[in-house]
């Protein structure tokens, strides 16, 4: 398992006893997921040989476990008979506009080719895809061997490859400065979308993106209603996610909000919004404001 740069510590707390620590990686800064992506996977095929690779990230909320296994089992499958990226697509039940989608095209053994891949779509479009039942939220899951991810970071990114190669063999000290040269967009941007090679299956479970306040909502409950946690009161208040950690929060006549206390900062933002949040971390970045991030 690789952590991000900006996850060490808590996931570090919450990984102790669970996975061994030799199999937690950290990134020692934050370089993409395209770089994090091939630096693990050439650790992996170090110690284990050639075989086939999972990519997934923390921040997924997903039931039942039996429909994933289901769901992996295909994927695992099309990658070692197809020599292919397989990627896991979810049925939309909204049309999101903080989503990529995956095009389903032709039938190919339990999944399907993936025609195109469209980055986040206007609320227009992404209405008319969703309704066309012929688009799948792309969840961010990858599944291949370690010979396809080498064909594709040849075509694709020779230098990403290179540099995996040297990181998996350098000592910590020189690992750290090399692995924050490096400087390369995310794995979808890098390989996925520029590949020939991409075959994609149907997740067979309910999946929330809970690096979103709007995917946290829904997976904790949310749906119509209000989800409030901790010292909040709403009144005549509706779809409203609320979380304060001490103080009272009162919510009157409100609507669509998410609204976070957590004792030295507030977020008030419109629900339909939640995905833009990182614009903020950018500005308090900005500001030399870093106790708050």
């Amino acid at each position: 398992m690789l952590v991000a740069a900006d996850h060490q510590a808590p996931f570090k707390r919450a990984l102790a006893g669970v996975i061994p620590a030799r199999n937690v990686l950290v990134e020692p800064a934050a370089r993409g997921t395209s770089v994090a992506i091939a630096y693990g996977v050439e650790v992996i095929r170090r110690r284990m040989g050639d075989g086939v690779v999972a990519a997934m990230w923390a921040d997924h909320y997903i039931k039942p476990e039996t429909g994933f296994r289901r769901t992996m089992a295909a994927a695992i499958g099309l990658a070692r008979t197809h020599h292919s990226i397989v990627v896991v697509g979810v049925t939309p039940t909204r049309p999101e506009t903080g989503y990529g989608y995956q095009q389903i095209g032709a039938k190919v053994g339990p999944g399907f080719r993936v025609a195109k891949f469209i980055e986040k779509p206007g609320a227009a479009k992404a209405a008319r895809m969703v309704k066309s039942g012929k688009y799948l939220w792309n969840a961010g899951m990858f599944v291949m061997s370690t010979r396809t991810l080498d064909a594709e970071l040849a075509a694709h990114a020779p230098a990403l490859g290179r540099a995996a190669s040297r990181l998996a063999a350098l000592p910590p000290k020189r690992f750290a400065r090399e692995y924050g040269k490096l400087n390369f967009e995310s794995f979808d941007r890098v390989i996925v979308e520029r590949s020939a090679n991409v075959l994609g299956v149907r997740a067979q479970f309910a999946w929330h993106d809970v690096g979103s306040w709007l995917g946290l909502w829904e997976a904790i409950g949310g749906t119509n209603s209000n989800v409030l946690r901790g010292n909040v009161v709403a009144l005549e208040s509706d779809r409203v996610l609320a979380h304060s950690d001490q103080r009272l929060m009162a919510l009157l006549g409100v609507r669509d909000l998410v609204v976070v206390d957590t004792g030295d900062a507030i977020l008030i933002a419109h629900r339909d919004r939640s995905h833009d949040v990182r614009g903020i971390i950018d500005e308090l970045r900005r500001r030399g404001m870093h106790s708050y991030l």
